[in-house]
C-alpha cells in the first residue's frame, strides 16, 4: 500500500477533515488535498509530513516507514494501540538541536597506534541529520531526550563507527562524546574518549585537554571473544 493511500485511510479512520489538518499544520487546504491518494500529484509525501503528523495526531510515523505495513487492519491495530508505538520511539526530530548542531566540527581522539598523532577529523552535520567527514565516512545523527549520539559506516572496513555525548554540553560549542568502534588492522574493538570542537584546535591544545591515552582508550581483550565461544 503506497503512502498515499495509507495516509488517506488514516485521515477517513481518524475522522479528520482537511481543513483540520492544515489548521493544525499550518498549511492551506489545498496541500492536504495533493497529499492524498486522490491528487493527480503523487510521490510528494516527505518525512517532515510523516513527523508532522505523529506531533499533532500521535500518529505513529512508522506505519508509513515500515514497508511491511501493507493493510488496513495493520494501520488499524496501530492507531488502536499507537502509545505502545510512540513511547518505543527513543529518537526524536529536535529542529532546536540539529540547528545548533548543523555544521562543521573537529572531532579529537586518540588513534589506536600509538606511533600516530592524535587524530583531528573535519566532519559535517547536515539539517537533514545526515553526517559525512573528511574521509568519506558518511552516517546520521539520532537525538534523544538527553543525549544523542552520530552513527557512521567506515568508508573502507563498512564497520560501524558511534559516537554518543550529552545534549547540554552541545550549546558550548565543544563537548565530549564516547567512541566505539574497531581497530584498522586486526579488527579489535575499542572504546574511548574524545572530543567535537566548533574551533579547529591545534594537536598541541588538544593533547592537553585530552590528557593520558591509557584513560581514554580501552581495546576489548581478544581472549574474551574466545571465552565467549566456549558457551556457544
Amino acid at each position: 500500500m503506497e503512502n498515499e493511500y495509507k495516509l488517506d485511510f488514516i485521515i477517513d479512520y481518524l475522522g479528520l477533515s482537511g481543513v483540520q489538518i492544515a489548521s493544525k499544520l499550518g498549511i492551506d487546504t489545498s496541500t492536504v488535498s495533493k497529499l492524498r491518494k486522490t491528487h493527480k500529484h503523487r510521490n510528494i509525501l516527505k518525512q517532515m509530513h510523516f513527523y508532522a503528523l505523529e506531533s499533532a495526531y500521535n500518529i505513529p510515523s512508522i506505519i508509513f516507514f515500515d514497508n511491511n505495513i501493507k493493510t488496513k487492519e495493520q494501520i488499524k491495530s496501530i492507531l488502536d494501540n499507537r502509545e505502545k508505538y510512540l513511547n518505543t520511539n527513543i529518537f526524536y526530530n529536535d529542529e532546536t538541536l540539529i540547528n545548533i548542531l548543523s555544521g562543521v566540527w573537529y572531532s579529537y581522539f586518540y588513534p589506536n597506534q600509538k606511533s600516530k598523532p592524535i587524530y583531528c577529523i573535519e566532519t559535517t552535520i547536515n539539517k537533514d541529520y545526515k553526517v559525512l567527514d573528511e574521509n568519506n565516512n558518511m552516517g546520521k545523527v539520532y537525538l534523544g531526550k538527553n543525549q544523542s549520539m552520530i552513527v557512521k559506516e567506515a568508508h573502507n572496513s563498512k564497520n560501524l563507527i558511534s559516537m554518543t555525548f550529552d545534549n547540554s554540553q552541545i550549546a558550548f560549542g565543544i563537548f565530549s562524546f564516547t567512541l566505539v568502534s574497531k581497530t584498522n588492522f586486526n579488527q579489535q574493538k575499542m572504546y574511548s574518549y574524545g572530543f567535537l570542537s566548533r574551533k579547529k584546535i591545534d594537536l598541541i591544545s588538544a593533547k592537553a585537554i585530552l590528557g593520558d591515552l591509557d584513560s581514554k582508550q580501552l581495546k576489548l581483550d581478544c581472549k574474551f571473544e574466545e571465552r565467549l565461544v566456549e558457551y556457544i
